[in-house]
């Protein structure tokens, strides 16, 4: 397998645990009497993620475990594309 395809199928998966988190904090808002609905993630996962943030920090002074899981996940897939688009050019 050479590293091009390594690294995009390394950001596909990345892209899609990040998704996954996505689609759990969704439903965790929900839980709590927030308007997120998880098959929006895709298109509002930011502002999910910022509302995630808020009101964990709120309730218990801490950041919730999903956010630190999605928002790393995320820049991961970020790095690795961007890892996979120089390696492409560079062959």
């Amino acid at each position: 397998m050479n590293p091009v395809t390594l690294l995009a199928l390394l950001a596909l998966t990345g892209a899609l645990y990040s998704l996954y988190n996505g689609v759990l904090i969704a439903q965790d808002l929900r839980t709590r009497g927030y308007p997120a609905r998880p098959a929006l993630v895709r298109f509002m996962i930011f502002k999910y993620l910022a509302d995630y943030r808020r009101v964990t920090l709120q309730e218990t002074g801490e950041i919730g475990p999903l956010y630190h899981r999605c928002a790393t996940s995320g820049t991961i897939t970020i790095v690795l594309a961007a890892a996979m688009i120089a390696v492409k050019m560079l062959s």
